[in-house]
């Protein structure tokens, strides 16, 4: 992993260094694409059609076909799984996002995935933690040795690759300022150069946001010099309006376009939305094929030269527990239920052919539930819970947001 070229100066002397003397051989790797989607962006990977919460088998039985058809072997696309987490979540062992978290981590384990962990809002997924704010308001706060993420990354070793802060730029504001975002990304590169992780993502933004030039602007500003190298961008816009300029801008917008390696951490093709489904007269052929249009853009115009991702994670595979997908929030799941009666059955939509071709090619017959051994999973019981909404995602003017992210997260995100 190639540090900072110059870290910010409130960082220990030592860390700078180190870093200096990385950027030194790292200086002329130019990055290259990732040829094929390798990350799952899915909050509810345990929960796809296992029914994990009941005690259902985990790996589900979707996850089973993803790794035998996907994930086994050299050649296998996916290699990543994704997940946003509470910034305090060790802060509340005994509440429903560290044990969401814990079942997650389990699952990406077990179906020989790495994991990457994004971090967000402290009450965020049900968590709460009387010691922190929702937000640090300094890096001392966020890096909490016993609450924060210098916690959760000494908790779980095996989380080697981060994201500072999930989506900064959203919000009424927003809530992030960019410097704040920026200093998040230098606590966490900070803490992880003695050893605690390998790569930390920076920016991680929302492209549907309008403000999302000025946003990354102040945000590389704020950086004082140092260059992350690794990069975050949510391209929702880009890929659902087949238009190319809020990539496009962000990538300008890179301290250094030509070597900086951006990772499209969270990004999906819709299926419906509350402008387009059954309900105002689309057709379900009508929905898969406009979702299939917007999937072969992403792969063939937004993953291919002058865009270089080097990892390309989808949002998301299958909604939570396999039910049909909540077209009055936005709908990207590649596989739906394959009948109203079942909770475990799934069938591929047409835009699986675009993102995941190998999946495609060895499509057969709806999944029935597989039988769970006592040793395959480990379920962590979530009493009572209550759905989470985001009192914040809004735009700056206070109009509901006109982005998926927002959207969704009227849903808890932990139940996707």
């Amino acid at each position: 992993m190639c540090l900072s070229r110059r870290l910010r100066v409130w960082l220990p002397a030592t860390v700078a260094l180190a870093a200096l003397a990385l950027s030194l051989v790292c200086a002329s790797a130019a990055p290259a694409a990732t040829p094929s989607i390798d990350g799952i962006s899915d909050q509810n990977l345990a929960y796809w059609n296992g029914d994990v919460w009941n005690g259902g088998p985990s790996p589900s039985p979707f996850g089973q076909f993803l790794t035998a058809t996907l994930v086994d072997g050299p050649a296998a696309p996916l290699k990543y799984a994704r997940y946003v987490v509470a910034y305090d979540v060790m802060c509340d062992q005994s509440g429903p996002a560290y044990g969401v978290f814990r079942t997650w981590l389990e699952d990406v384990q077990s179906l020989g995935l790495t994991p990457v962990v994004a971090f967000w809002y402290g009450h965020f997924d049900g968590n709460s933690c009387a010691t922190l704010p929702a937000i640090p308001s300094t890096p001392a706060q966020y890096n909490d040795g016993t609450a924060g993420v210098g916690a959760l990354l000494r908790a779980f070793p095996a989380v080697r690759v981060i994201e500072a802060w999930n989506e900064p730029n959203n919000g009424r504001g927003p809530d992030v300022p960019p410097a704040t975002a920026a200093a998040f990304w230098a606590a966490a590169r900070g803490d992880c150069a003695t050893g605690t992780c390998d790569t930390v993502i920076a920016g991680d933004f929302n492209d549907a946001q309008s403000n999302l030039v000025p946003y990354e602007h102040q945000y590389v500003a704020a950086l004082g010099g140092a260059d992350p190298l690794d990069w975050g961008i949510h391209p929702y816009a880009a890929v659902n309006d087949h238009e190319t300029a809020t990539l496009s801008a962000f990538y300008a917008g890179l301290p250094n376009p030509a070597l900086d390696r951006v990772w499209y951490t969270e990004v999906g093709a819709y299926y419906c939305t509350p402008k387009r489904n059954t309900q105002n007269g689309s057709t379900p052929a009508a929905l898969q094929s406009a979702q299939e249009a917007s999937a072969h853009y992403l792969v063939n115009t937004l993953m291919e030269t002058p865009f270089t991702p080097v990892h390309v994670f989808y949002y998301e595979f299958m909604y939570k527990n396999n039910l049909a997908g909540p077209c009055a929030d936005r709908d990207s799941a590649l596989y739906e239920p394959a009948g109203a009666s079942s909770s475990s059955a799934y069938l591929p939509r047409s835009a699986v052919q675009d993102v995941l071709p190998a999946a495609a090619l060895a499509a057969g017959p709806a999944v029935a539930p597989a039988v769970a051994t006592a040793e395959s999973w480990v379920y962590y019981p979530i009493p009572n819970w209550q759905i989470w909404s985001d009192p914040w995602h809004a735009t700056s003017s206070g109009s509901p947001r006109a982005s998926p992210a927002a959207d969704r997260q009227a849903v808890s995100r932990g139940r996707r």
